[in-house]
């Protein structure tokens, strides 16, 4: 259930669209809002070949400030890029570790709405191989853990989510 401050806020995002300090992401941003009816039917010749395009000039600043801004972001936007980073040709376009950023996203989603990318994070880290470090590691425990308590997930998506963070723990050390 959205509460009414969740509320005010997407309303207000809608009526006056942040403004970012980097064209790239005010880009992708502005690319997303456009875009977001119908992110089912991008296809690599439309819509997914130009988000791919947008995505590809990324640098590590770039990312870096796209975080420190993530608050900005609507949150149904983040859903729509997570899920796009799972897409086959987004993978083999992009050189960077899209995993690592997707559990990234997830760390710093709203408290009230994780479990749309809870899902997904397996597999995100899984096809890019993700190299992720102790420090994220235990952060993604401590987030699933939470909702878990807060009973935003089940206990089985808890365990499967914990168990496969504790496989990458496992990588690590050896």
């Amino acid at each position: 259930m959205m509460n009414i401050h969740q509320l005010k806020k997407t309303f207000y995002k809608t009526l006056f669209p942040p403004k970012f300090g980097n064209k790239k992401i005010q880009s992708l941003y502005n690319f997303v809002s456009q875009n977001d009816s119908d992110t089912e039917y991008w296809t690599i010749d439309g819509q997914l070949q130009e988000f791919i395009g947008i995505i590809k000039s990324f640098d590590e600043s770039d990312i870096q400030y796209f975080f420190e801004r993530i608050s900005l972001w609507n949150s149904y936007y983040l859903v729509i890029i997570s899920d796009k980073f799972l897409d086959s040709h987004v993978k083999a376009n992009i050189k960077y570790d899209l995993g690592k950023i997707y559990a990234k996203i997830f760390l710093l989603y709203e408290d009230s709405d994780p479990y749309f990318l809870i899902d997904n994070l397996e597999i995100a880290v899984t096809m890019y191989e993700s190299k992720i470090d102790t420090a994220t590691l235990i952060d993604l425990t401590s987030k699933i853990e939470f909702m878990h308590h807060k009973k935003l997930i089940t206990r089985q998506q808890r365990n499967h989510n914990i168990h496969f963070i504790n496989s990458l723990t496992d990588e690590l050390s050896n």
